[in-house]
Order: structure tokens, then C-alpha cells, then sequence
């Protein structure tokens, strides 16, 4: 069981790695094929380099050719992407779920870094979790190709035109375009009766974190927020506690209803 543990952590670092590497690529349009250099003299980065944590810590966070200094953001998404890992080991065990979630969030979890840093919701995630939702659904759920189609087109369909009406009565953007599409893949991946809760639960995180970060930054209240992460958090919440934070929102509001 340890060595399980173990190869499942090693997996979330490597695939860490890749993503905040990815992240980067997407950002700035660089070609992904292209080897891994250094962001202030271009060097190529050497095996040990490559390797996640390791190389960070041989190389005391500085690159061995110019002695910039390499950003602390890598090792963290290493650490970070390995826990998401390791909790969606933890769920569903050796079985193909496993494989099916782990691409699905680690889709997800790149389209929040995209998001974070640029405020744009990338396609290239977008479709690649779409194309293995469809062959999750073709190969192994087709019981759940209703319900999946049915997220899709609310997701994407309904919270568009929520997006769309709220922008033009109040003159600002509330929920983007980008935003809609993220929850229409949400719902394809995760079924329609998610969504509700996922908007309740990324609005609170949103007003939480996103205020904080506001306020950090000294930023204005107005300034704009990236909405996508705190879906993709709601979204993973919501699938590794549902008995909390999916029907939390639904009691909250049969409250506010009865009162």
C-alpha cells in the first residue's frame, strides 16, 4: 500500500510540473514541444532540473547558468497538484474512475491557473476534458449520457444568457462568456444537478478569497475577478464531499423559502 501511495504522489509532482509548464507555454504562446529553459537567459534546464522538487531544491531556486532566480510557483503546484492527486486516489482507488477523474481535474486545475493568471478561459483544456468525457461515456458510463448532455447544455446554454442579461441590465460583466463554457463542461463531466451548488459555492469562495486578494493588491472593488478558479474549487469540493457542499446550498435556500 506505500508503494501505491508513493507512486500516486510522484505522479501528481510529475504531472505539477507539467502544468505550471504548460500554463506558461499557453500564456505566452510559446511552442509546447519546446524544451524546458530558463525564464531569464533561456538555458536549457538539465535532467536533475527537470526533476520536480529535486531539482528546485539542488538547484536552491536558481538557475545554474545566470543565477536568476526560478519562481516559487513551481514547486508549489508540484506540492499542490500532488495532494489533488492523492485525494482522488484516496476516493476511488485503483479503478478506472481514478483515471477518469485525474484527467478530468487535472484539465481542470490547468484551465484555473489560465484563468487565474490571464482572465481567459482557454480552449486547449476545454476540449481535451471534453473529448475524454465523451469516451468516458461511450466506454464506460453510458447510463450517465443523458444526465452528462443535459449539464452540458445548461451549464453552457442557461448560465450564457444569465451572464448575457445581467452584463446588459447592469452594465458590467458578471459571469463571462468564458465562465459559461467552464460550467457547461462542469456540468458534462460531472452531471446538471452540480451546477446550482458549484455558482453557490465559487460565488462564496469568490467573495472570500477573491476580496482578499483584492484587497492585498489594494485593488479597487470594481477590478475584475477570475471566476474559474473558484468554479473548478467548488467543482472539486462538491465531487469529493457531496454530502456537504452539494446539498448545503439546496437547504439554505428551502430555508430562505420557507422564511
Amino acid at each position: 500500500m506505500v508503494v501505491q501511495d508513493i507512486f500516486v504522489v510522484i505522479l501528481g509532482l510529475v504531472f505539477g510540473s507539467f502544468l505550471y509548464t504548460m500554463t506558461l507555454r499557453l500564456q505566452h504562446q510559446t511552442p509546447v514541444s519546446r524544451r524546458s529553459s530558463c525564464d531569464h537567459c533561456a538555458a536549457v534546464i538539465g535532467i536533475i532540473g527537470l526533476i520536480p522538487l529535486v531539482g528546485f531544491v539542488v538547484s536552491k531556486g536558481k538557475c545554474r547558468n545566470c543565477g536568476g532566480s526560478i519562481s516559487w510557483a513551481y514547486p508549489l503546484t508540484e506540492v499542490l497538484n500532488a495532494g489533488l492527486v492523492y485525494t482522488i486516489f484516496l476516493r476511488t482507488g485503483w479503478q478506472l474512475e481514478f483515471i477518469h477523474a485525474f484527467l478530468i481535474f487535472e484539465s481542470l486545475l490547468l484551465i484555473a491557473f489560465l484563468d487565474f493568471r490571464t482572465h481567459c478561459i482557454y480552449p486547449q483544456p476545454v476540449i481535451f476534458a471534453f473529448l475524454v468525457q465523451c469516451v468516458w461515456l461511450a466506454g464506460v458510463r453510458s447510463t450517465d449520457l443523458l444526465d452528462s448532455l443535459f449539464g452540458l447544455f445548461m451549464g453552457a446554454g442557461v448560465f450564457h444568457w444569465i451572464g448575457y442579461l445581467y452584463q446588459n441590465l447592469r452594465r458590467r460583466v458578471g459571469l463571462g462568456e468564458g465562465d459559461a463554457t467552464l460550467l457547461g463542461l462542469i456540468g458534462f463531466a460531472f452531471g446538471w444537478n452540480v451546477l446550482f451548488a458549484t455558482i453557490f459555492w465559487a460565488a462564496v469562495f469568490g467573495i472570500l478569497f477573491g476580496g482578499t486578494l483584492l484587497l492585498v493588491r489594494r485593488q479597487s472593488w470594481k477590478a475584475e475577478i477570475a471566476f474559474g478558479p473558484w468554479l473548478v474549487l467548488a467543482a472539486y469540493l462538491i465531487w469529493y464531499f457531496p454530502d456537504f457542499f452539494q446539498n448545503v446550498p439546496f437547504k439554505t435556500g428551502t430555508q430562505l423559502i420557507l422564511r
